[in-house]
């Protein structure tokens, strides 16, 4: 099952899209995310996916992208993130 982001990942859902994903981490093995329609996204939602991500990596939760807007892969591109977040597959 897919875990959709949405189109803002920004500090006004930071908390939201934080309990979500607790949530669906105590919940699963796996996480497949979905970043494709992401059009408005913050060092604070970098930060938190950076966050769960090496969650995942401590539990042994495996975590794949199954779409990431070019909105996300920009921001992670500019702050160095794009490798730390797994999204090598989407950067151009």
């Amino acid at each position: 099952m897919g875990f959709a982001l949405g189109e803002q990942l920004d500090i006004t859902q930071v908390m939201d899209i934080k309990e979500r994903l607790q949530a669906e981490l105590e919940q699963s093995d796996s996480l497949l995310i979905d970043g494709s329609a992401v059009s408005r996204v913050d060092a604070s939602g970098l930060q938190l996916l950076l966050t769960a991500r090496h969650l995942c990596q401590e539990k042994n939760i495996n975590w794949q992208w199954e779409g990431a807007s070019s909105e996300l892969v920009g921001a992670a591109k500019t702050l160095g993130l794009v490798e730390p977040l797994g999204l090598n597959g989407f950067a151009l």
